[in-house]
């Protein structure tokens, strides 16, 4: 039982108790106004009114101090239930917060979860984009190697070519010197054949 239930039950008990005084001093007196009580009872009542009023008045300051006991103890429960309730909204408000900090945390992982995606994408695109520049650099270096041996052997056949050109162009003039050499040779011959033939023609 609470400090405060025992207080409402003492309360109780005094009351009932001051009810039962009245009752009794209330009989005592009307036993007093009878004129047929003996003798003896008269003696007994001149002390007994007076120790029944200060039992009376003793059992009121006892109800009144209960009750103010009482008041105060009402005053500290409520006192203590403000405090608790105040708590009780610190703590609804904390527990707001981490509500809320929980649902900050749940965005902050989601998010984190898009970006690593992303970084993924980007990553295999790059991986990707690296391989295609990787072959098409092969690609020119390969077309520039067969460039260059084309281009030399195209060399090699324009100077194959000139040199048995150069060496007709050589051989037909050495074949037109000698031509020219044997006509010279043979022009004194003929010149002689014309004179002997112009001799004889007046015979």
């Amino acid at each position: 039982m609470s400090k405060c239930s025992r207080l409402e039950r003492e309360i109780i008990l005094l009351r009932q108790e001051l009810a039962i005084t009245r009752l009794d001093r209330d009989e005592l007196y009307r036993k007093l106004g009878d004129k047929k009580s003996h003798l003896d009872l008269g003696k007994r009542v001149k002390s007994n009114p007076t120790n029944q009023d200060l039992y009376i008045a003793y059992l009121e300051e006892q109800i009144q101090t209960t009750r103010l006991k009482y008041k105060k103890q009402m005053g500290d429960v409520k006192s203590s239930a403000g405090l608790l309730e105040t708590k009780l909204q610190n703590v609804r408000q904390e527990m707001n917060c981490i509500t809320a900090k929980a649902h900050q945390v749940d965005e902050l992982e989601k998010t984190v979860t898009i970006l690593k995606a992303k970084l993924q994408r980007r990553d295999a695109i790059i991986a990707r984009y690296n391989e295609q520049h990787a072959a098409f650099l092969g690609l020119i270096n390969n077309l520039g190697q067969n460039s260059v041996e084309a281009l030399s052997a195209e060399h090699q056949m324009k100077d194959h070519s000139k040199s048995e050109s150069e060496i007709q162009l050589r051989d037909d003039r050495v074949d037109d010197r000698k031509q020219f050499s044997k006509s010279l040779l043979s022009f004194p011959c003929l010149g002689s054949a014309l004179k002997h033939k112009l001799k004889r023609k007046p015979d």
